[in-house]
């Protein structure tokens, strides 16, 4: 009996943790069911019915990587090579290990085994023969170690090169005897949340970053050298190495950008060596010999105290180094590579050669005499002949040079103002291209009247616009029969009050007395001194040697800003739950007749009864942004359901039965989609894109066009109605780790090609979330982050490519960012949000969030902003909102009005994913509730259990 009293009470506690088990690993296992549920069912897409659609997809990666690599060096025509030479692979990145095909992150994917091809696969099918006995070697080395899908550059493959002992007298006397040709592979890698600390502090280099060569890199290069092969270099790269070796080594004699080409776009690398492809791409960064001189970005790349200052303005990349030039900045600088100029800039910004020879000749759409207005439009038609011997494409780029007046508005003396490339030429062939800007294109945003006419906005200033043809933004473009290459194009002076498309006012947002939450975006008020940006004046006499200074305490205090505008919103005709009978989706029956869809119907999860159509005419009603119709449809919606479309919204857009909307599946990432965050390991069929930065160098907008229309075609075939693509942050500076999925340092040849691809994808159905709005350019994920700038320099240069996404692609989709714009989140970011994004631009759709934080990414706050959803990738959970609040309740109705209407203008037919079902996780939530009872049941029965009464 004793006994059985000890017992009582550590069997109740027992009971009592077992009942907070079973309740806590519910409510967790619930909560994160839609995360664990996919991660353990896998890629369950049905695949089948799309295999026509990817194989559009899979030839569109070829094309791409077909005219995006860029031809570096070609010393004495080395290249092209004959098919039957053979060639040896030196580095570890040639071998199938090494070879990069996708970034890290949300820019990766798990390519399918059956549609990758690798360097080796590549060369096997274009019959191009290579040392396997070398190639083996290397397989062998460091292979094991190496991690060529982690973000840590720790682990990448550039680090798996052996060491000199490698390059024994035997092993290359073999590789001399199989060929004198040697192709050498260097690969780097980056990924998602990999740091720009990592970049350039990685401590496996001696003296140097992790865009320099390695010791064991060069001990390869000596061995090359030492002896007498003929090298090749290939940049299998997400981040631009320094490339000065190119020239150090006399045994290189050629070097062609890669980058990282997808699932299949290597074959076009034996393509171009053996000149079945005339490449055609051309760079889309500055390659400097050294990134760390002579380059303003470079003390500014990392954070101090959370904030991050872009103190170099608006002189980013080739509009640094091409104006610096102009101004005498290099002029001392003298090294082994030259001197100004030359000793600093290895390959310009739109550089790219070819095997074949181009002349141009042009003509303008406007005489040397009139002057410029604010409504024209001006064309520059070029006709390009091929003078070589080889069929080939060729890019012309157009620039402008304004008028610099010494302290007056920052003007970089280079500005692309638009470029083509032009069908494959035949020899003797030749194809007029045109040109297309207007007097917006050429205008600067003077934010702080620099110039003293009392004006604050975007103009032209007074004086001649040089407009310029060139092959690459440091050399004129050779014209014809010593034809013209530049044009002058005289300003009056023009202001552009209003935006030019939306005739919406223009002024500032974030400067002054008017900047968003009273802090000024440049940290004037925040940073102790304010900051000291770069200007041009005085030859870039405030060049910028030491990092910014951090902000002051209080920029904490601005971050929890709530915008108050709507606090006292008329919402009293909201309804909810009221039906008026419309419906996006019904069921049609087999006799024609029509139904209301459940809820089930619109998950996908009862595929029992009629076929689900769209109701066209409601469509077509509401896909008027202003229609009076949108109060009557809206009201239909409960409050539930008002909060799970705004907070269930990672990966996919709830399912609403109340107004007959189906569950939409969206997917990461720049290079296609896929998979990576709830599965990382588990491989796709969708197709695998080259990463961004590769694409960005084809120059191409028709081809990137056909990029989205492919990604349309495809979503609509397999179930998906959204995309977190494309990422258009530009290439501030070299060491920014996720480089590899945005475009290039350059906001116009960024817009025009990601514009094309949401075009693209929008006429097929799919819907592109553009990110990360904005200045958003650090590498690792910003959460919660400072960022200071000029108001300048955010819109002519960071906000330029969203600009162009809704205006030139129809975009109806934006991701905001992780970082703060200045001292404010920017999904919580009023400013640019609403009065500049939908204000100014006239976007009407959805703004979701980056992956949802909850420590400051406030629902309300978000909302109140014009953020509609959120990205919960982990929690899925319903907005935790009060409808009772004016301002919220209004602000929400902004919201679900936005996520619907995206859903409508970009629909044509209902396709639904089928929601992954994982038996595994089902018995396992199972089994372990089984477990947990029975062992609370056989607790509670040992304590009720009567005690047995001894015999006397």
């Amino acid at each position: 009996m004793l006994k059985k009293l000890r017992m009582r009470p550590i069997l109740s506690a027992i009971s009592l943790l077992l009942v907070v088990a079973i309740v806590a690993g519910n409510v967790v296992i619930n909560r994160f069911s839609y995360v664990i549920n996919q991660a353990l069912a896998g890629d369950t897409t049905d695949y089948g019915s799309a295999s026509a659609e990817l194989q559009e997809g899979d030839e569109i990666v070829q094309a791409l990587g077909e005219e995006s690599m860029v031809l570096l060096k070609n010393e004495d025509n080395f290249l092209p090579i004959d098919k039957e030479t053979k060639v040896n692979l030196f580095g570890w990145a040639s071998t199938d290990q090494g070879f990069l095909l996708v970034g890290g992150g949300s820019g990766g994917t798990v390519i399918a085994a059956q549609n990758k091809v690798t360097l080796t696969s590549a060369f096997d099918q274009e019959g191009l023969a290579y040392n396997k006995e070398l190639l083996d070697a290397y397989s062998a080395v460091s292979s094991a170690d190496a991690d060529v899908n982690s973000n840590s550059p720790d682990s990448m493959a550039a680090l798996a090169n052996p060491d000199a002992s490698f390059y024994t007298e035997d092993r290359m006397q073999q590789a001399k005897e199989f060929s004198d040709t040697a192709i050498v592979v260097l690969s780097r890698f980056s990924g998602e949340n990999a740091s720009q600390t990592e970049l350039i502090d990685i401590g496996t280099y001696s003296n140097g970053t992790f865009l320099e060569l390695t010791e064991n890199e060069k001990a390869m290069f000596d061995a090359l050298e030492e002896n007498d092969f003929n090298v090749i270099v290939l940049f299998n790269t997400t981040n631009n190495m320094e490339m000065g070796f190119l020239e150090e080594y006399d045994c290189v004699k050629a070097a062609l950008y890669v980058g990282l080409p997808g699932q299949s776009g290597a074959l076009a690398i034996p393509r171009i060596l053996c000149g079945d492809v005339n490449p055609s791409g051309r760079t889309a960064d500055t390659l400097a010999y050294d990134y760390q001189t002579n380059n303003p970005t470079y003390v500014n790349g990392r954070y101090v105290d959370n904030s991050m200052v872009y103190q170099e303005g608006i002189y980013v990349g080739y509009k640094w180094y091409e104006t610096a030039d102009e101004e005498g900045f290099f002029d001392s600088v003298s090294n082994d590579y030259g001197t100004g100029y030359d000793a600093v800039v290895q390959y310009p910004f739109g550089y790219g050669l070819s095997y074949t020879d181009f002349e141009w000749e042009a003509k303008t759409s406007w005489s040397a005499s009139e002057d410029m207005s604010a409504t024209g439009k001006y064309t520059v038609e070029v006709t390009v002949h091929n003078t070589g011997d080889k069929a080939g494409k060729d890019v012309v780029e157009l620039y402008s040079t304004p008028p610099y007046t010494q302290g007056g508005i920052e003007m970089a003396s280079v500005n692309l103002l638009a470029f083509a490339k032009t069908d494959l030429l035949q020899p003797g062939e030749s194809q007029t291209v045109t040109l297309t800007f207007d007097a917006y294109d050429l205008a600067s945003y003077d934010y702080n009247d620099a110039n003293g006419n009392q004006f604050s906005g975007y103009e032209t200033v007074p004086g001649d616009y040089e407009i310029r043809l060139m092959k690459n933004s440091h050399t004129n473009g050779a014209m014809v029969e010593n034809g013209e290459s530049s044009f002058l194009l005289h300003s009056p002076g023009i202001t552009f009050p209003q935006d030019p498309d939306t005739n919406a006012e223009v002024s500032n947002l974030f400067t002054g007395d008017t900047a968003y939450a009273g802090t000024p975006i440049d940290g004037s008020t925040m940073i102790e001194g304010g900051v000291d940006y770069l200007s041009r004046a005085d030859g870039f006499a405030n060049y910028p040697t030491t990092t910014a200074g951090a902000p002051s305490s209080q920029v904490d205090e601005i971050g929890v800003y709530e915008y108050d505008g709507y606090d006292n919103a008329d919402v009293s005709d909201i309804q909810y739950g009221v039906d008026s009978g419309m419906y996006l989706v019904v069921v049609e029956n087999e006799d024609g007749s029509t139904q209301r869809a459940t809820l089930d119907q619109l998950q996908g999860t009862d595929t029992s009864g009629g076929k689900l159509v769209i109701n066209e005419e409601l469509m077509e009603t509401l896909s008027d942004y202003d229609a009076e119709e949108w109060d009557a449809f809206l009201d239909q919606l409960t409050e539930q359901e008002v909060k799970d479309l705004i907070g269930k919204g990672g990966f996919k857009n709830e399912a609403a039965d109340s107004v007959g909307k189906p569950l939409c599946t969206d997917r990461d990432g720049p290079a296609g989609f896929n998979m990576g965050v709830t599965n990382p390991n588990t491989e796709t069929k969708w197709t695998g894109f080259p990463t961004e930065s590769l694409i960005g160098c084809c120059w191409n907008p028709s081809l990137t066009y056909s990029m989205g229309v492919a990604q349309g075609k495809v979503a609509s075939a397999t179930g998906l109605q959204g995309w977190y693509a494309p990422g258009v942050n530009l290439h501030r500076s070299v060491y920014n780790t996720r480089n590899y999925e945005y475009f290039s340092e350059d906001a116009v040849l960024t817009g025009k090609l990601a514009a094309s691809i949401v075009q693209g994808a929008k006429e097929n159905n799919l819907y592109c979330y553009v990110k990360h709005f904005a200045v958003s350019e650090a590498g690792a994920n910003p959460n919660d982050k400072n960022t200071w700038l000029t108001e300048q320099a955010l819109r002519e240069t960071y906000l330029k490519p969203f600009e162009m996404c809704v205006k030139d692609g129809g975009a109806n989709g934006i991701m905001s960012a992780f970082n703060r714009v200045g001292a404010v989140w920017a999904g919580a970011n009023h400013a640019l949000i609403t009065d500049l994004l939908r204000g100014e631009w006239g976007f009407h759709g959805t703004v979701i969030t980056d992956w949802y934080q909850p420590y400051y990414m406030d629902y309300t706050r978000g909302l109140k902003a014009g953020n509609n959803l959120w990205l919960d990738g982990t929690f899925d959970r319903a907005a935790e909102i009060d409808l009772s609040d004016a301002g919220t309740a209004y602000s929400a109705r902004q919201a679900v009005k936005n996520i619907l209407y995206t859903y409508v203008v970009t629909t044509t037919a209902v396709s639904i994913t089928d929601v992954p079902q994982s038996t595994l996780f089902i018995a396992l939530w199972v089994g372990i509730n089984v477990i947990l009872v029975a062992g609370l049941g056989t607790c509670v029965f040992f304590i009720a259990k009567p005690s047995k009464k001894k015999k006397k």
